[in-house]
């Protein structure tokens, strides 16, 4: 699948969750749950390049389903 495509359809996703108090929780959720983690990988990869791809939402699910690495 296209990187432009799962752009399109993680953008799709985050602006239609049900509730609009908690966008990027629902979208992560949708995505952990029917996403492959290739697919996650390949979105979180294009937003890492061009994060204005994405809409805030899913750079916000991305944030939850891909934390950064924290320094020890």
């Amino acid at each position: 699948m296209s990187t432009e495509h799962l752009v399109r359809m993680a953008n799709q996703i985050s602006a239609n969750v049900p509730d609009r108090e908690a966008p990027a929780r629902q979208t992560a959720a949708h995505l952990a749950s029917f996403w492959s983690p290739a697919m996650i990988d390949d979105l979180a990869q294009r937003a890492a390049v061009e994060p204005t791809a994405v809409t805030p939402g899913v750079l916000a699910a991305l944030a939850l389903l891909r934390p950064p690495a924290t320094p020890t």
